[in-house]
């Protein structure tokens, strides 16, 4: 009753699918409690990392008067979507097949919410974690939008989730970190300082009760030149397993 993409090492999970229902229990609900730090509805989303569509789904069902443009990289990942994954299932869903950093670059349309979902271990592009990409994203937000970073992390160690939070800080003028699960957390870019959270149909509760302070900026942000990603995330893996940590997730309350 259940289906799940599995890409490469095939150890993380991209996408899941069940035909009774758009919640997973798992990192992609908690998108939909997003549009809770803004100050009015989303109209427009942009899913950088689409996969198999499993946030755009759920958005359909929750968020169905938001317009989705979801950009994956692999256009076979993209068919694998439209036929096992119900990605067609939302009218309101534009796939598109770019790398996303480029296609930020390219396009002149300005998003409500902006979700970078392409920070999978080990593969993160560096590309993506820099302070000139931060600018490229908020450039591409509406007045009051925001940018959110799904950033898989491992328990007990937060290097690559500080180095990214420390980033975006440099670039957005409030950040807030929700460490929701053991093995994702998610950096979050305010365009404007958080007062307040909209009430919300999923995981409402949970992002009030753990959202963070503000995050400080950091004195020696990632760039282009000069962007470590695959260093720390190595030494992240490797002491990981040394400890003989395992990969087993506490689903979320949403789970079916």
């Amino acid at each position: 009753g259940v289906r799940r993409l599995y890409l490469n090492e095939g150890v993380a999970v991209h996408s899941v699918y069940r035909p009774d229902t758009v919640l997973t229990g798992g990192v992609w609900d908690v998108l939909l409690a997003i549009p809770a730090l803004l100050d009015r509805e989303p109209r427009s989303l942009a899913v950088l990392g689409n996969a198999g569509g499993t946030v755009a789904r759920a958005y359909g069902v929750y968020w169905p008067r938001v317009d989705v443009d979801g950009v994956e990289i692999d256009p076979a990942v993209s068919e694998a979507g439209l036929r096992w994954f119900g990605m067609g299932e939302n009218p309101r869903l534009r796939v598109v097949d770019a790398d996303a950093r480029p296609f930020l670059r390219r396009t002149d349309r300005r998003y409500d919410l902006i979700f970078v979902d392409a920070y999978r271990q080990p593969y993160v592009p560096f590309y993506l974690t820099t302070r000139e990409f931060f600018e490229l994203a908020k450039s591409r937000l509406t007045p009051g939008g925001l940018l959110a970073l799904n950033v898989a992390t491992l328990p007990g160690d937060s290097r690559l989730r500080d180095e990214l939070a420390g980033t975006v800080a440099t670039v957005f003028p409030e950040v807030r970190v929700w460490p929701v699960l053991r093995f994702n957390h998610l950096v979050i870019g305010l365009t404007r300082p958080l007062r307040g959270l909209r009430p919300v149909p999923v995981l409402g509760d949970l992002l009030a009760r753990q959202l963070s302070d503000p995050v400080a900026a950091s004195a020696t942000p990632w760039t282009d030149d000069h962007a470590p990603v695959e260093w720390v995330i190595d030494r992240m893996i490797l002491e990981y397993a040394a400890r003989g940590g395992r990969l087993d997730e506490t689903p979320l309350p949403t789970a079916p």
